[in-house]
């Protein structure tokens, strides 16, 4: 319908606008549909900023390193060095499936235990990602050490940070909470 500016199969019950068309029907790339479609409207399509491309290349790895910390985090929950964790939620009530659906995991204590599992990532990346603190000359720490975490996500539903809660009601000396600090994907104040 070219009015409506959609269209609908009556048939099988698919519908959508133009692009899904091309897309969908038509088996094209996004950004082939895109042009495509600017060339019948005599339109033309801006040259991508190489900036901007770099720039979405450096998140897509920030994306990818902090979904596997969340993979990570979930798995240290059932270990026995997450009994503490899962015995502080059950005294909330947490059950599994809330647990699940949330993503709730648990930072182990060691101060280099993140950077171990996530040994495929370069340390630099783990400390963009907010992973990490580096101070100085002294060796880079892991940020979220025996605390339950929760992935913070963005709209599209990627995680692009953390935040965590200290398990040991007795300890005075750090946060309850910490978040993630501000990186490329996450800026706590907008988030």
């Amino acid at each position: 319908n070219d009015q409506k500016g959609f269209y609908h199969c009556f048939g099988c019950g698919a519908h959508g606008d133009v692009i899904g068309w091309m897309t969908d029907q038509r088996g094209m790339q996004f950004m082939d549909a895109v042009k495509e479609l600017a060339a019948q409207a005599g339109m033309e399509v801006p040259a991508p900023d190489p900036r901007a491309a770099e720039r979405a290349e450096q998140q897509a790895g920030l994306h990818e390193v902090l979904a596997a910390a969340q993979d990570w985090y979930r798995l240290q929950l059932d270990t026995p060095e997450g009994a503490k964790a899962r015995d502080y939620l059950a005294t909330r009530r947490f059950d599994a499936h809330t647990m699940e659906r949330f993503g709730v995991g648990y930072a182990p204590a060691g101060r280099q235990a993140l950077k171990a599992a996530l040994a495929q990532f370069p340390e630099a990346m783990l400390i963009e990602a907010g992973l990490r603190i580096a101070v100085d000359d002294k060796e880079p720490y892991d940020r979220f050490r025996d605390r339950l975490t929760m992935p913070i996500h963005d709209a599209r539903g990627r995680v692009i940070g953390f935040a965590a809660r200290i398990l040991d009601a007795e300890k005075k000396d750090a946060p309850k909470y910490i978040n993630s600090p501000d990186t490329p994907l996450f800026d706590k104040g907008r988030t």
